[in-house]
C-alpha cells in the first residue's frame, strides 16, 4: 500500500506524519517539524506557511503519496442530531435533508460530510449522526494557498477529528467516557469520546493567552514571554509563571465544565472518567496536576506511542518524534484516515480534488492493464515471428504444393493479429482525456479573485447559538465588512463535448483518416455585486479586466487552445462577453428588486462563452529550397 502524509499547517509550525500501512501495525516511515514565527498579520503568516511547505517538498518527496490536510475547528461547523432508524439508502436522504435545515448557510455554499455513530442500536432507537461542513470558499482558498507551492492534498478533514482518530487508534477502549484537550496557540480543541459516541468543541482560551498573561505580569515583550513559558519547568521563577498562567487555567477549566454540562444534556449516561492532554500547551509545568485538581479527572499527557500500533522506520528522526510527540495529534491522525485506519473519515475537499485523488489512485492499475495488453500483442508477434520460421523451413522441405498451401494457410492464421490490436489499442488510451475536466476547473479557480475565500469574522460566541442566531450575526457581519462587493461569483457552467469538423479550403466537411478532434464548449454565467453609486457597465468592465482577460491568457497556453465557436471551426479565437443583466441576491431568476425588507444585493450578471480543447499538432516543416 502506498504511503499517506498527514500535514498539520499550525500557528507556528509545520508538523508533518508519513505512515504505511502493514500487516504488522503502522509504520512510521518520517517525521517532520519546521517552526516558524508566529505571525498575526496574514499576509506575513502565510509567507512563513509557504516557506516552510517549500522546505518540506524539498526534503521530502511526496510522489504519489496521498497527502491528508485538516482545516482548524474554529473554521467548521458541527452538529449532532437523531434520526428515525431506516435503511442505508433512506438515511443518505434524511441526512441530505436534515443538513440544510441545521448548517446556518446555503448548501450550495458549504462542502459538508457527515458519519453514522457506528453503535449498537436497540430495535427502534433513535440513529445518531453527526454533520459536518466549511465554507466552500474558505476550503477553496487555503487549498489555492497550497497548489501555489505544488502541495496538492488529496483529503481536507477537521483538525480535531484528526486528534480524535489519533487517540481511538493509539489507546485501548477504556470504562467511561475520556476528554481529550489538544491545547494549541491560538484555540483548544476539546474532544469528548464516550465508546462509539464523540462530540467536539473549540475553545478559544489557549497558550497565546498564557503568553499574553506572562507579558503582562512581567513587563516584558510577547516574544520574551513566550520564553519564558516554554523554559518555565526550568526557571528559578517557576512559581512565579505558575501564578501568573492559573487565572487563563482557571477559564480554561471553566470552559471544560461548561462544555461537559452541554454534551451532558444531551446524553444522560455520559460519565467523565479521565482527560488526555496533547499540543504544545500540554507541556506546560504542573498543568496536569492542576487540572486534575479542579476537574476532579485522571489528568494525562501523550506519553508515547503503543508499541503494538506503530512501528518505527530506522530513517526516522526519533528526537524530533520524541520532543514533538504531544504536538504530533492532528498530523498522525490525518495519516490514519489516509491509510484507513479512522473511526471519523470526514472528507471535505470538493469533487474535483476527491475525483483527481481517485484518478491518480486508479492510473497505475489502468497502466498496468495497458502494459499486459501490449505484452500480450508481443507474445502474439513472437510467436507470429516464431510460426514464419517454421513455415519457411516446411515449404523448403515440402514436395508436394498441397503441402505448401496448407502451410501458408497456418502461418496467415498466426500472423492475423488484430484480434489482440483491437483489444490492446483502446487500453493504451486509457486515461487518455480523463483530466481534462479537471484541469479546466483547475484553471477557473486560479484566475477567481482571491478574496473569493474571505469570510466575515465569527464570533468568539459563535458555537454556543442556535441556528437562526448564528444566521444573524453572520448576515449582520456580511453586510458590516461588505466582503460581497470584493468577490466575483460563478453562478452556472455548462460544459458541451464536441468533436472538429475537418473542412478543405473552401469550408465543406471531408473524411477525415484519424479520429475527430474533441473540444469542449463552455458557457459560464458570472456576476459581481453592483455597490452604490457605480454604473452597470463600470462592474461588466471590472468582470472583463479582472476575470475573462486572467482567464483567456490561462487557457492560452498548453494543455490548452481556445476557439471562437462563433466563426469556423478551425479559427482561433478570444471569449465573448454577452449583454449584461441586473439580478438580485445572486439568483438569475429574480431580475426585479423584491418588495420589502430582504438580505439581497444588486448584481451584475454577465454571461462568458467560449470554446477550448487540446492543441493541435505543430505542421510540418517546409522542404528546403533547391540550391541553384
Amino acid at each position: 500500500m502506498a504511503a499517506v502524509w498527514g500535514i498539520d499547517i499550525g500557528k507556528a509550525a509545520l508538523k508533518a506524519v508519513k505512515l504505511r500501512r502493514t500487516k504488522e501495525g503502522l509504520e512510521i516511515k518520517a517525521v517532520e517539524h519546521i517552526a516558524y514565527p508566529a505571525e498575526d498579520d496574514e499576509e506575513q503568516k502565510s509567507e512563513h506557511v509557504n516557506d516552510a511547505l517549500r522546505q518540506f517538498l524539498i526534503k521530502h518527496k511526496i510522489g504519489s503519496d496521498q497527502v491528508v490536510v485538516a482545516i482548524a475547528g474554529l473554521h467548521a461547523f458541527s452538529r449532532f442530531i437523531k434520526l428515525p432508524p431506516v435503511d442505508g439508502t433512506k438515511l443518505t436522504q434524511m441526512v441530505r435533508m436534515e443538513a440544510q435545515q441545521q448548517i446556518p448557510f446555503p448548501i450550495a455554499e458549504v462542502n459538508w460530510d457527515w458519519v453514522k455513530i457506528d453503535r449498537e442500536y436497540a430495535p427502534g432507537e433513535e440513529v445518531e449522526v453527526g454533520i459536518f461542513a466549511s465554507r466552500s470558499e474558505l476550503i477553496d482558498g487555503f487549498l489555492r494557498d497550497l497548489r501555489e507551492v505544488n502541495a496538492a492534498p488529496d483529503v481536507v478533514t477537521i483538525a480535531p477529528l484528526a486528534v480524535y482518530n489519533f487517540v481511538r487508534y493509539n489507546r485501548e477502549a477504556e470504562e467511561g467516557a475520556t476528554i481529550i484537550l489538544d491545547i494549541g496557540s491560538e484555540h483548544t480543541d476539546l474532544v469528548i469520546m464516550d465508546g462509539e459516541r464523540f462530540w467536539i468543541r473549540n475553545l478559544r482560551i489557549a497558550g497565546n493567552d498564557i503568553t499574553k498573561a506572562l507579558a503582562e505580569r512581567f513587563k516584558v515583550p510577547f516574544a520574551e514571554a513566550e520564553k519564558l513559558k516554554r523554559q518555565a519547568s526550568k526557571s528559578e521563577q517557576s512559581r512565579k509563571i505558575f501564578s501568573a498562567m492559573e487565572s487563563v487555567l482557571k477559564d480554561l477549566v471553566g470552559e471544560v465544565h461548561r462544555s461537559v454540562g452541554f454534551f451532558k444534556s444531551q446524553a444522560d449516561d455520559l460519565d467523565v472518567k479521565r482527560m488526555v492532554l496533547l499540543g504544545d500547551g500540554a507541556k506546560l509545568k504542573n498543568a496536569t496536576k492542576y487540572l486534575s485538581e479542579q476537574l476532579g479527572y485522571d489528568v494525562e499527557r501523550v506519553q508515547q506511542l503503543e508499541q503494538d500500533k506503530f512501528i518505527i522506520d530506522p530513517e526516522v528522526d526519533v528526537d524530533v518524534l520524541k520532543s514533538h510527540l504531544l504536538g504530533f495529534g492532528v498530523a498522525f491522525g490525518l495519516a490514519i484516515q489516509g491509510v484507513g485506519l479512522a473511526r471519523c473519515a470526514i472528507d471535505l475537499a470538493p469533487e474535483d480534488v476527491k475525483i483527481n485523488s481517485q484518478l491518480r489512485t486508479k492510473a497505475p492499475f489502468a497502466l498496468a492493464a495497458a502494459a499486459c495488453a501490449w505484452g500480450a500483442l508481443a507474445l502474439g508477434h513472437v510467436a507470429w515471428s516464431s510460426a514464419t520460421d517454421k513455415v519457411n523451413k516446411t515449404v523448403a522441405s515440402a514436395t508436394a504444393l498441397s503441402r505448401f498451401q496448407e502451410v501458408q494457410n497456418q502461418a496467415a492464421a498466426v500472423k492475423d493479429v488484430s484480434a489482440i490490436e483491437a483489444q490492446a489499442v483502446p487500453l493504451t488510451e486509457l486515461g487518455q482525456g480523463r483530466t481534462f475536466m479537471l484541469e479546466l476547473m483547475n484553471a477557473l479557480n486560479d484566475v477567481l479573485p482571491r478574496e473569493n475565500a474571505r469570510i466575515p469574522d465569527i464570533p468568539a460566541d459563535w458555537g454556543e447559538l442556535e441556528g437562526p442566531q448564528q444566521l444573524q450575526r453572520y448576515r449582520a457581519a456580511l453586510e458590516r465588512e461588505k466582503t460581497h462587493e470584493q468577490k466575483l461569483w460563478l453562478l452556472e457552467m455548462n460544459v458541451t463535448e464536441r468533436s472538429e469538423e475537418v473542412v478543405d479550403a473552401m469550408g465543406m466537411p471531408v473524411a477525415s483518416k484519424g479520429p475527430a478532434r474533441k473540444f469542449f464548449r463552455v458557457e459560464l454565467l458570472v456576476a459581481k455585486a453592483l455597490p452604490q453609486g457605480k454604473q452597470d457597465f463600470a462592474i461588466r468592465d471590472e468582470i472583463r479586466a479582472e476575470f475573462v482577460g486572467p482567464l483567456i491568457a490561462r487557457l492560452s497556453g498548453a494543455p490548452f487552445f481556445l476557439r471562437d465557436g462563433e466563426r469556423t471551426p478551425a479559427a482561433y479565437g478570444e471569449a465573448s462577453v454577452g449583454t449584461l443583466t441586473r439580478l438580485y441576491g445572486l439568483n438569475p431568476d429574480k431580475l426585479t428588486e423584491p418588495v420589502g425588507r430582504n438580505q439581497s444585493f444588486p448584481c451584475i450578471m454577465v454571461p462568458i462563452k467560449f470554446e477550448v480543447g487540446l492543441p493541435k499538432a505543430a505542421p510540418p516543416p517546409p522542404p528546403p529550397a533547391e540550391e541553384e
